[in-house]
């Protein structure tokens, strides 16, 4: 599908239409919203033409600030330029940590406009010709190691989701449920592998101290976590090894009955095993391999 419009919303009609007028002349099509409520509704019945979002920051209903942040959440790829009459330093700093990619003070210049959406649309095509250039990869391979700092699992799987969307044809529907599974066995590999830590332990009211304190003792402070994984255009393999003792998986409760699911042993293994193909354990059960193969051609594929 062709990006050609360009979702303006604006409180104030002459600002729309001076907005219109700038977007039509760039060959795009104008869709005018006078709250930001009125048009984070419009974006999630229909996203897939957006090329740009050009917001006010002062809004009726929801502000710029947040429609911004409700729309990321929903459309990360979305590329942002905000405007204000009265917007503070604070706003302004704020609208461009949230992505943001330009700002302009009320009353602003045509040309400046127009040099903008221009500089993103330069970004939006370039950012499409690398994805296209991507769907010829073979092969990609990447190995971490990490220590049992549980705060880095997040940016790691967050960087790792960023690299499967990017290399594989996946639904953006499964991504979600790639980046909890992760996640989920990540944190396992730490916690009840490394640390050796059961589940009990996690009714304690000071776990996240705990599991700090422990992670520094002689026994376990050495101990890492390797990921592997190996990226191909159609799928994702996943090897996560940690350095523990290992456990009798054979022992986990059935992952294809639903009723597991709700059983607190084994939780969080069943549920990220829903989200691959294939799972595995070794024999000793301190390595895990994942598996999720991908249509090339699917209807839901993020592009």
């Amino acid at each position: 599908m062709v990006r050609d419009r360009v979702v303006i919303v604006d409180d104030e009609a002459e600002i729309r239409n001076t907005l219109e007028r700038i977007v039509r002349h760039e060959n795009l099509i104008p869709d005018t919203y006078a709250d930001g409520q009125e048009a984070l509704e419009a974006l999630q019945e229909d996203h897939d033409d957006v090329v740009l979002v050009i917001t006010d920051i002062n809004l009726p209903r929801l502000n710029g600030l947040e429609f911004m942040r409700l729309a990321s959440q929903d459309f990360p790829d979305t590329p942002f330029i905000v405007t204000s009459g009265h917007g503070t330093k604070k706003e302004i700093i704020q609208a461009l940590k949230q992505g943001a990619l330009d700002y302009f003070e009320k009353p602003f210049g045509i040309k400046e406009i127009s040099a903008s959406i221009r500089k993103v649309r330069l970004l939006v095509d370039e950012g499409r010709k690398t994805v296209k250039a991507y769907r010829n990869l073979v092969k990609k391979s990447l190995v971490f190691e990490i220590g049992n700092d549980i705060e880095l699992v997040q940016p790691l799987v967050g960087g790792l989701t960023d690299e499967i969307k990017l290399s594989c044809r996946i639904p953006r529907s499964q991504l979600p449920g790639i980046r909890m599974g992760l996640h989920e066995l990540i944190v396992n590999a730490i916690e009840h592998g490394n640390l050796e830590l059961d589940s009990e332990y996690k009714r304690r009211n000071d776990y996240l101290e705990f599991l700090k304190r422990r992670s520094l003792e002689p026994r376990f402070c050495e101990r890492r976590v390797t990921i592997e994984v190996t990226i191909a255009a159609d799928s994702f393999t996943c090897v996560i090894r940690d350095q523990g003792p290992g456990f009798d998986w054979h022992c986990l409760p059935d992952p294809g009955d639903p009723e597991n699911l709700f059983k607190p042993h084994g939780r969080g293994i069943i549920m990220a095993g829903n989200f691959f193909d294939e799972f595995s354990f070794n024999e000793s059960g301190n390595q895990v391999t994942v598996r999720k193969f991908f249509k090339q051609n699917g209807p839901d594929v993020e592009a």
